[in-house]
């Protein structure tokens, strides 16, 4: 049945069966990935997917319910399991539907040659990025991962209040892992890659990279504890920057897990910082017009120039601090509730380079890779301890490679220690991003 024509079905049924007002949440895609090993294609894989979930009020609550059969005869099933679960829930959680906007950003999500790319060329690519990544360095011995993927989502949301939007977007990935050894030692180096641009892809230049970075980190040692300076990258940053987003979710503020309640408008960084939430940015990874409520896509400042300028927030907890949504209320999946995400969100970039940050350091560190997010980091203190590679800097250059150590600090004390920004700002596959930052004494202990 023609997609329009279903969700209209489902609401009408909806209003029949009882629900003061209902709505249907559309998430469907197809994708395609081809895995690399040995010059041969290891797995493919084509996929589709669809799905919808529904919700509606009646009798003073809200019933969920979701399907992945999009056929005339699921929809019984599906609302009168909505009016179950509606009997279940407490009146006190009653979620009012969103009627939305006069107008909607314009974004163009589809990229159309992407979506014309032959197989062929794809499982082409991926080869020659196998075989750049095997080139890439002498130390270079196998890989344990080349992979290439393309895929198109598609969000629709219509309801019984006059909301009806709908948005498709689609993108292209690139990953390799790779192994240099020397002697017994072995080392692992990965290099990722997104974009919509298919043109923008360098097979060649993904593999090397890879083989690159894993070959710069042999021979690597630790170094005395102490105090140091140290130079984030972008990929270090952007991991930072998702392990403690969530401090910037206007619900953890208000649950008292985040120190940032009652501190908009005040100073909580550096000057350097500023970092922007940005749903409406030109082929990022979580670009999108609208979120799951709704509520229109947002360009953002969090923090601008130091200062906090907005927490972030869904409808239900802009409600409770009384402001407006940010926009930023999505749904993980078609069985979850909605909940605060980031779009894009990003450190700005600064104007020096990130050898110009190099010699501003002169003697330090320059950490590349972070290990143990998710048991070194207390998301509520800010608190960090983790696992870290690098380099060393030595009179403004990269030096001899570091490995065995662990750098310990708070999140929020680093934001107020920033000192310089570089311009190579660096996006991450969950759509986070950050330039190479300049720390001032950073605890590390080594050796």
């Amino acid at each position: 049945m023609e997609r329009q024509k279903f969700l209209d079905q489902v609401l009408a049924y909806g209003k029949q069966a009882g629900f003061a007002e209902c709505e249907v949440f559309y998430r469907g895609g197809k994708a395609f990935e081809v895995l690399i090993m040995e010059g041969e294609v290891s797995n493919y894989e084509n996929s589709k997917e669809e799905g919808l979930a529904f919700r509606g009020n009646i009798d003073g609550r809200t019933g969920y319910a979701y399907t992945e059969q999009l056929a005339e005869e699921a929809i019984p099933f599906l609302v009168h399991t909505a009016k179950e679960n509606a009997a279940l829930l407490s009146a006190e959680d009653m979620e009012d539907l969103y009627e939305g906007e006069e107008s909607y950003p314009k974004l163009d999500g589809v990229n159309q040659e992407l979506e014309q790319l032959e197989v062929g060329e794809k499982i082409a690519a991926a080869m020659k990025m196998e075989e750049a990544a095997l080139a890439g360095a002498e130390e270079v011995a196998s890989l344990d991962y080349c992979a290439l993927g393309t895929a198109l989502a598609e969000i629709a949301i219509k309801n019984t209040k006059g909301l009806d939007v709908s948005f498709a977007k689609n993108f292209a990935t690139a990953y390799v892992s790779a192994i240099a050894r020397k002697g017994d030692e072995t080392k692992t180096g990965t290099y990722f890659w997104k974009a919509q641009d298919w043109n923008d892809f360098d097979p060649e230049k993904t593999g090397r990279e890879a083989a690159k970075r894993a070959a710069s980190h042999l021979g690597a040692g630790s170094v005395p504890s102490g105090k140091y300076d140290v130079i984030l990258d972008g990929r270090t940053m952007v991991s930072l920057l998702g392990a403690f987003a969530g401090i910037f979710f206007g619900e953890n503020a208000q649950k008292g897990f985040s120190m940032l309640k009652g501190k908009t408008g005040e100073k909580i960084a550096s000057e350097k910082v500023t970092l922007r939430d940005d749903a409406l940015l030109a082929g990022g990874y979580g670009t999108q017009p609208f979120d799951s409520e709704g509520v229109s896509g947002k360009n953002k400042a969090v923090i601008e120039k130091g200062v906090l300028k907005t927490l972030l927030y869904n409808r239900k907890t802009a409600k409770k601090d009384g402001v407006s949504s940010t926009g930023n209320g999505f749904k993980a999946g078609l069985t979850g509730s909605v909940k605060t995400a980031t779009t894009n969100f990003y450190l700005t970039k600064g104007e020096s380079t990130q050898e110009d940050l190099f010699r501003q350091m002169g003697e330090g560190l320059f950490i590349t890779s972070l290990m143990g997010l998710h048991s070194g980091c207390n998301a509520v203190s800010g608190d960090f301890s983790l696992s870290a590679e690098g380099f060393r800097v030595e009179k403004g250059k990269q030096g001899q490679p570091v490995e065995q150590i662990t750098i310990a600090g708070n999140f929020y004390k680093l934001l107020e220690t920033v000192e310089e920004i570089a311009d190579d700002l660096y996006f991450g596959s969950n759509g986070m991003g950050s330039p190479s930052v300049l720390i001032r004494d950073l605890d590390v202990a080594g050796n």
